[in-house]
């Protein structure tokens, strides 16, 4: 019992930012919150010393290379893939806090363009924050490693 006690006390933020999320997940059904809640218990896994050697090390790169796998992806589907008709949004966008010039707010309509669905992930923002969160993770790896590297030495 006094290991369990010892867990709570440690990770006690960790667990309430968990509970938070369940419970988000529950009221909205939205697997959003399930995902942040994995992902962050994904970076406590790396930021520890649970995974150390050559599997961080493997790991580091795996993250990396996925990383820039995505931002190649990301380059090409919005440079060499056709794009879908512009609709406007009713919203209003002005530049520099509403002092500068205001104009309607136009997205793109993917629901009907011809191009695959790994294609309109990328170009969605759900691409763009896997490549924040992947460049994320290889930070926290990266910096693990080298402190490895540096207490072999």
């Amino acid at each position: 019992m006094d290991k369990i006690w010892l867990i709570v006390k440690n990770h006690r933020i960790a667990i309430v930012l968990s509970i938070i999320a369940i419970a988000f997940y529950i009221s909205d059904q939205d697997s959003f919150f399930i995902a942040i809640l994995i992902y962050g218990w994904f970076l406590k896994l790396l930021n520890s010393d649970l995974i150390k050697g050559k599997i961080r090390q493997y790991l580091n790169i795996a993250i990396w290379t996925a990383c820039a796998i995505m931002i190649v992806l990301t380059f090409y589907v919005n440079h060499y893939m056709p794009h879908g008709a512009s609709y406007p949004t009713g919203d209003v966008v002005c530049e520099h806090d509403d002092r500068g010039r205001c104009v309607d707010e136009y997205k793109e309509d993917l629901s009907k363009l011809n191009i695959p669905d790994w294609a309109k992930f990328v170009r969605s923002s759900a691409g763009l924050c896997s490549i924040f969160g992947l460049f994320l993770a290889g930070a926290i790896t990266s910096r693990k490693t080298e402190n490895e590297v540096s207490d072999e030495k």
